[in-house]
């Protein structure tokens, strides 16, 4: 079902680019405050945020004076914090991620919305005061699907910043479905970014 997601999302990018009014290209990154939220039945526990970077490039589709479609392409370092009995570890997911947003400008302002698939590069966890990691890529899954909202500001220049949140939608754990407990990733994004032929 990802797999379909991804290539109808290729899709649809492509069929928008063709129709575009003019499409501008830019880089962007920035500082990323991530966290993990665990549900088991009921329960929901939330571990302490940790703070990350992301980096990557962008589209600016441009459909009419104020719509468009801003494809992006970006790495984030995401994960959580977790301390109990005066003990604290961290862990670190690396993703690769392709949001698809809907954009609403106007006058240099921005909002927008829209879906994100990520694929996993790395997941590590640590704990404090040790310097060794331990690899746990294989216990979580390869692909994760996540709503974006967020909003900007961009100088006459090219340069500007936004902020996003990142709300997990998909199971990121290959193991919950055994234990009845679902696992997702949530974050704020925060950065700047550049155009280059705006």
């Amino acid at each position: 079902m990802k797999k379909i997601f991804l290539a109808i999302t290729i899709v649809a990018v492509s069929v928008v680019s063709a129709g575009a009014q003019t499409t501008s290209f830019g880089l962007k990154g920035g500082i990323t405050a991530a966290n993990i939220k665990e549900s088991i039945g009921s329960l929901n526990i939330s571990l302490d945020s940790k703070i990350g970077f992301y980096a990557g490039a962008f589209a600016d589709v441009s459909l009419s004076d104020n719509i468009g479609i801003q494809p992006e392409l970006f790495y984030s370092l995401l994960g959580a914090k977790a301390k109990a009995d005066g003990e604290g570890g961290k862990l670190d997911f690396g993703y690769i991620s392709l949001p698809v947003l809907v954009k609403y400008n106007n006058q240099g302002f921005s909002a927008f919305l829209g879906p994100q698939i990520s694929y996993l590069l790395s997941a590590k966890s640590s704990d404090d005061g040790s310097s060794s990691t331990e690899d746990i890529k294989d216990e979580l899954k390869s692909t994760e699907i996540a709503g974006v909202i967020g909003a900007g500001y961009t100088l006459s220049n090219g340069f500007g910043f936004d902020a996003r949140y990142q709300l997990g939608l998909s199971d990121i754990s290959k193991n919950s479905d055994d234990a009845g407990v679902t696992i997702k990733n949530n974050a704020f994004l925060v950065g700047i970014h550049y155009f280059f032929n705006r």
